[in-house]
């Protein structure tokens, strides 16, 4: 019997047989199918069972996605995710693809194949299916457009140089309509009163104006600028003499000179024999 202050013996573990490598002992502790499992009735949770998420065996599935599951927008894209366990998932990647794509071309694919892989790189050693799904979904909404047909793309192009000279006149159409309003004079600012033309001002300047157009011969003081029909009979009159000076006055001035003498030529009117003549062409009658 051992005393009561005897120590107790270290135990002794040389009966187990343990793994000469971690990694091996780690595979011996890992329920890889449980965890597998665990993800795929996760997954059936948060994806419709049959129209999103179809399992076509223990350890393959493929997820239908779309950048609006619910409808609030329509889909214009789309793909399918398809995984298949490998033995020691999550330690090490699935076989994934990306297939049955929708509305994205082939530089769009391959560029959301790249953020998969980045992915399943970061996610190594825990669930990663879900995070696979979600940066597929965010890459769709990104890109939910509609895909144009060849025709509508050369329409396209054609139509850019138009577009891009329709954008500017809407431009310039801004920049005018911006532009205030102009109310004349109403707004302006009035100069000081003794700047301000008055009459009395105007008239002086009129005057000295008309000094200087008439010194420099410009302007001939007293010059009439229309002759009336009594200026132009008193002219013929007086032998093609300048009649200015006597026709200022009265009709008593013009008397003073030679007695006028009507003639009727200057008035269209003819001698009697033409008018004879006009009355035999007629046949006399009056």
């Amino acid at each position: 019997k051992k005393a009561a202050d005897e120590p107790c013996p270290a135990p002794c573990w040389t009966h187990l047989c343990l793994p000469r490598d971690a990694t091996s002992l780690r595979v011996g502790m890992t329920n890889y199918k449980e965890e597998q499992d665990l993800e795929i009735e996760a997954l059936q949770s948060i994806f419709a069972d049959g129209t999103e998420f179809c399992r076509t065996s223990d350890t393959e599935f493929v997820i239908k996605l779309v950048p609006c599951p619910t409808g609030e927008q329509e889909n214009h894209v789309g793909a399918t995710l398809s995984i298949a366990y490998t033995p020691e998932y999550p330690d090490t990647a699935p076989d994934w693809d990306l297939k049955d794509f929708k509305g994205l071309s082939e530089p769009m694919q391959k560029n959301m194949k790249s953020k998969v892989e980045e992915v399943v790189e970061s996610s190594l050693g825990m669930a990663m299916v879900y995070n696979m799904a979600e940066v597929c979904q965010d890459f769709l909404k990104e890109n939910n457009h509609k895909a144009l047909s060849m025709h509508e793309e050369m329409m396209k192009r054609l139509g850019g140089d138009e577009a891009e000279e329709e954008d500017e006149d809407e431009e310039s159409e801004e920049e005018e309509q911006e532009e205030p309003e102009w109310k004349g004079l109403a707004e302006k600012a009035l100069c000081e009163e003794q700047d301000r033309l008055t009459t009395e001002a105007f008239s002086e300047w009129k005057i000295r104006f008309d000094q200087e157009l008439i010194a420099s011969g410009v302007l001939k003081r007293g010059e009439s600028k229309a002759k009336t029909g009594k200026l132009f009979f008193l002219e013929l009159q007086n032998g093609g003499k300048e009649a200015g000076a006597a026709t200022a006055g009265s009709d008593g001035a013009a008397s003073e000179g030679a007695p006028l003498v009507y003639d009727a030529t200057l008035f269209g009117e003819g001698d009697d024999d033409d008018m004879d003549d006009l009355d035999n062409i007629s046949g006399g009658e009056d």
